[in-house]
């Protein structure tokens, strides 16, 4: 019987993240495979999910709608800090991207990437969103081994 992939289930893998205009962001094609749990966070769970079911040298290439990868972008995550707050100022240029710890709603504190977006005078914009949030994406993967 084929081992098919379900959760807890350990298994090399290739996977590319691209646009619809076939920009590749993240790709393990041209290296070594990846070797994850399903379910170990290593990949987005909404990535993730669509292997299920998959068995051994299996490739699939799926479309996924920004809800259903990065999520929509939300102008709630633009944020804007003082430009004094920031250590030093060789860090605050267009379109660099900072880790920055985020207070969640349940008081917890998170780190995140954040990209500026914007600088006026002593106010910086920063966009908390996923860089890939609001994008359709195209997500292939190649299993190239499925552990017992």
């Amino acid at each position: 019987m084929k081992k098919k992939i379900e959760y807890k289930t350990k298994v090399d893998l290739h996977y590319s993240i691209s646009n619809k205009d076939n920009i590749i962001f993240e790709s393990t094609f041209d290296k070594k495979p990846i070797t994850l749990e399903i379910g170990d966070g290593t990949i987005p769970q909404k990535l993730e999910i669509t292997l299920y079911g998959l068995c051994e040298h299996d490739l699939q290439e799926i479309e996924l709608q920004p809800k259903d990868a990065f999520g929509l972008r939300d102008d709630k995550n633009l944020k804007n800090i003082a430009k004094k707050d920031f250590p030093n100022d060789q860090m605050v240029k267009i379109n660099n991207v900072l880790e920055v710890d985020v207070k969640q709603n349940d008081g917890k504190i998170t780190s995140t990437f954040a990209i500026i977006k914007e600088i006026k005078q002593d106010q910086v914009t920063l966009d908390l969103n996923h860089p890939l949030a609001g994008m359709i994406i195209k997500f292939k993967a190649e299993i190239v081994k499925i552990y017992d």
